[in-house]
């Protein structure tokens, strides 16, 4: 079996280059239901300023409009961006994955992979192995609001655990449609 890694990132930007403000992951399957139990870290906001990364006032003005259970969840237990990186990574590693998901191309890998890099940290997943979910929903023709969706939104492990629910559904829908 064969498992792969949904990444999801909240962050102070929009683009690779902003400050990490928590990041959740979950292994699965992609051509089942197994799931695994998850990784979950807050980062601390300074240490990524730190590292030069940037902070975007239209991100900090989005967050502060946000509900409170999603921003009091971001303000618990904040580590440095560096440890956080080494032990997302270390779990890739040590887990053989070799594919890692995220929602949308252009943001949560691009934005990790250079957090990655300010830090010197080689990033654990080939740019071959990196896959798209609105890609798989798109081609199984999949409305996203048919999942049903548990947790707060904008909590990095529930938007990632959803996230594989809807790819883990996509898969299901392809694989009916193609044994008519």
């Amino acid at each position: 079996m064969s498992y792969h890694l949904m990444l999801d990132l909240e962050t102070w930007g929009k683009r690779p280059g902003c400050a990490i403000r928590s990041v959740g992951a979950v292994s699965f399957n992609p051509h089942g239901a197994e799931r695994g139990t998850g990784f979950y870290a807050n980062i601390s906001r300074e240490s990524c300023e730190a590292l030069g990364l940037h902070v975007d006032p239209s991100t900090e003005k989005w967050w502060s409009e946000q509900s409170p259970e999603a921003r009091s969840r971001l303000e618990q237990n904040q580590r440095p961006l560096q440890e956080v990186v080494e032990e997302l990574h270390e779990k890739f590693y040590s887990s053989g994955i070799e594919q890692v998901w995220s929602q949308g191309a252009g943001f949560d890998v691009p934005i990790w992979e250079e957090a990655s890099r300010v830090l010197g940290a080689i990033v654990p997943w080939k740019f071959w192995n990196v896959r798209d979910t609105r890609t798989i929903y798109w081609a199984a023709d999949l409305d996203t609001r048919t999942v049903p969706r548990l947790g707060t939104h904008h909590d990095a492990l529930e938007d990632a655990r959803y996230q594989v629910a809807c790819v883990q559904a996509a898969m299901q829908k392809m694989r009916g449609s193609t044994s008519r």
